[in-house]
């Protein structure tokens, strides 16, 4: 069922989803209280209000049969260095005018943040690139190289992505860049056409420096738009994680 609204097109969620994972291998098929991570994170992506339809991309045998055997889309795909290579395989497969890469291993994420980026979207034709960040808790999460900061401009629209402390402060003045910055969460919403023109870009310099994807298409012109968010879910990297997970799933059905 098209539950697109006032003729704005159709919108494609693609979840990407691989068995390997340098720190969790498996996590894809790990089992959240009776189905695969995997498909909770599908299950809960078609609670979305503007999705049409949610489809898992995969290259891997054990995943697409878990993920169809719980009665959810799946589409088998070639190996690609990139989780957006690989949507973009999908995508050209489906109609659609706004692509969602959603992560596979998010099961907890309020689908209405991500119906907000699509209406962020539709409203701004001229966003290429939607995504999402929020404020940083403390000052020491901003310094870990391992959460991504992004600074953006009075419009929203994204100037830089980095792992390292950004923005810098003016010595002597006091260094409030964990005010200024905010966290990036790994939820991009592409219009059709930034997608075809993304996976035909090479590798740009300081995507390569960074290991920030996103970093190629703001290096070659293209606007990405940040909705500013408040708060994140739980995503599962670690083991410690998904047991994180089960505590807040937990929590949530007993509500």
């Amino acid at each position: 069922m098209n539950r697109s609204e006032n003729g704005t097109g159709r919108v494609l969620v693609v979840i990407p989803a691989r068995y390997e994972s340098s720190r969790f291998p498996g996590k894809a098929l790990a089992d959240l209280y009776g189905e695969p991570l995997i498909v909770r994170t599908a299950r809960n992506a078609a609670r979305m209000r503007r999705a049409d339809k949610v489809v898992v991309a995969t290259d891997d045998e054990r995943i697409a049969a878990a993920v169809t055997a719980a009665g959810c889309l799946c589409e088998m795909t070639g190996q690609h260095p990139t989780g957006t290579d690989r949507i973009a395989e999908v995508a050209a497969r489906y109609e659609g005018e706004i692509i969602l890469n959603l992560q596979g291993d998010e099961p907890l994420l309020d689908p209405g943040q991500v119906d907000r980026l699509v209406d962020m979207m539709v409203q701004d034709q001229s966003i290429d690139i939607g995504t999402c960040a929020h404020p940083f808790a403390s000052a020491e999460t901003w310094r870990d190289r391992n959460t991504v900061k992004v600074l953006v401009d009075q419009f929203g629209f994204a100037l830089y992505f980095s792992r390292a402390a950004i923005p810098g402060n003016f010595p002597g003045r006091e260094d409030r860049g964990h005010e200024l910055a905010g966290r990036h969460v790994g939820v991009y919403a592409f219009r059709r056409r930034a997608l075809e023109r993304f996976i035909r870009l090479a590798p740009t310099r300081y995507e390569q420096a960074e290991g920030l994807e996103q970093l190629r298409a703001l290096e070659s012109g293209m606007r990405i738009k940040v909705l500013m968010i408040d708060q994140v879910a739980v995503g599962v990297d670690t083991p410690a994680d998904l047991e994180e997970v089960r505590h807040l799933w937990r929590i949530r059905k007993d509500t």
